[in-house]
């Protein structure tokens, strides 16, 4: 009777684990990116690759935004901040129309990103004393860059929609890569960066 009480406990235990994991998790938007999203999606990514014609792979779903940088957001609402970090978008195909922007599914990707880390070809040097030139390095770097993942979060406008705010990150390894958040205003019909905050690199 006791063990039967025991694991009677457990499982409620299990449950409540699981619904509270559940509950964190950001949903999946049946809706479609509206225009104003893409086109900041997309302002985004044009000033991200300003000067470069390199191929990037992009993350099909955008992550929850986090608040990292509250100079940010402000004059933003924190009930629009808090409920888009409760859902997640698709990226759809017209985000990346007539650019070498390649949408990926970011699970796969991540893990051909381990695979090329150019750590890997450091630790064998330090760890197992290999020799290493400079050109295994740089077509290790070379790879890593290839197959790195770009990925955006999701946008927050304030009321009136003139100005948006958006995180990017892009991973190439353990310790290679970069990211940032944004703030977008409207000029006109377009979108254009107004401020840089949050930034890291590692």
């Amino acid at each position: 009777m006791r063990q039967l009480c025991m694991a009677a406990v457990l499982l409620v235990i299990s449950l409540r684990a699981i619904a509270q994991e559940n509950s964190l998790k950001p949903r999946m938007s049946d809706a479609p990116l509206t225009t104003e999203q893409v086109a900041v999606y997309r302002a985004v990514l044009r000033d991200y690759l300003k000067g470069s014609d390199g191929a990037l792979n992009l993350a099909n779903i955008t992550e929850p935004i986090v608040e990292s940088d509250t100079a940010c957001f402000g004059g933003i609402d924190a009930g629009v901040i808090k409920e888009s970090a409760s859902v997640i978008h698709r990226i759809e195909p017209s985000v990346v129309a007539n650019t070498k922007i390649v949408l990926v599914d970011p699970d796969p990707q991540q893990k051909t990103i381990k695979e090329n880390d150019p750590q890997n070809l450091i630790k064998k040097a330090i760890d197992d004393r290999q020799k290493v030139t400079d050109e295994q390095l740089n077509q290790a770097v070379k790879s890593a860059f290839s197959t790195a993942l770009f990925e955006l979060s999701e946008i927050v406008f304030d009321k009136e929609h003139r100005r948006a705010v958006v995180s990017y990150s892009f991973v190439c390894g353990e310790l290679c890569g970069n990211g940032n958040t944004l703030v977008l205003k409207k000029v006109g019909q377009g979108w254009k960066i107004a401020k840089r905050c949050g930034g890291w690199v590692s």
